[in-house]
């Protein structure tokens, strides 16, 4: 197996995997210890709701503080890729998620709606398949009326 086609694959088992079925001990095995988030999914609407979730920081550290409120609120998540583009060490994945809205997100109280969305990740490895850091952008203005929010956008 090559080094990009074995980030691909690690990019996946984190993505569509770990992260969806919240397993910690895996998530830790794919990312280096100090592996960073430059950009959390869902950083707009949590800053624009007052939510106190971090953006950005250590990445393993992020995974207690900021993805396991959100996936405590967001439950029985599913993640299917729809495109990758790999190079080098880096990989873009693009992936079609859904959950159960089971719990208050973003300040918004529990739908128990299954609600979807699209996300982006750019994610960066080592020599050894390990991610060294991340960022991610999703479709929170989708995912905020889904859950919602009306918005009454002015200039």
């Amino acid at each position: 197996m090559s080094k990009i086609e074995e980030n691909i694959k690690n990019a996946k088992l984190l993505l569509e995997d770990a992260m969806p079925n919240q397993n910690y001990d895996l998530m830790q095995k794919l990312l280096t210890p100090d592996a960073k988030i430059n950009r959390a999914g869902f950083a707009d609407l949590y800053e624009m709701t007052g939510d106190s979730i971090p953006q950005k920081g250590n990445f393993v550290e992020w995974l207690k503080v900021g993805w396991k409120p959100l996936s405590s609120a967001l439950t029985e998540q599913t993640a299917e890729t729809t495109d990758v583009v790999a190079y080098e060490n880096t990989v873009i994945m693009k992936y079609f998620m859904t959950a159960l809205h089971s719990g208050n997100f973003a300040g918004a109280p529990a739908t128990n709606k299954r609600v979807h969305w699209e996300e982006i990740s750019v994610l960066h490895f080592n020599d050894e398949g390990k991610c060294t850091d991340g960022w991610f952008m999703c479709q929170e203005l989708s995912l905020a009326r889904q859950i919602g929010y009306d918005f009454n956008l002015k200039r």
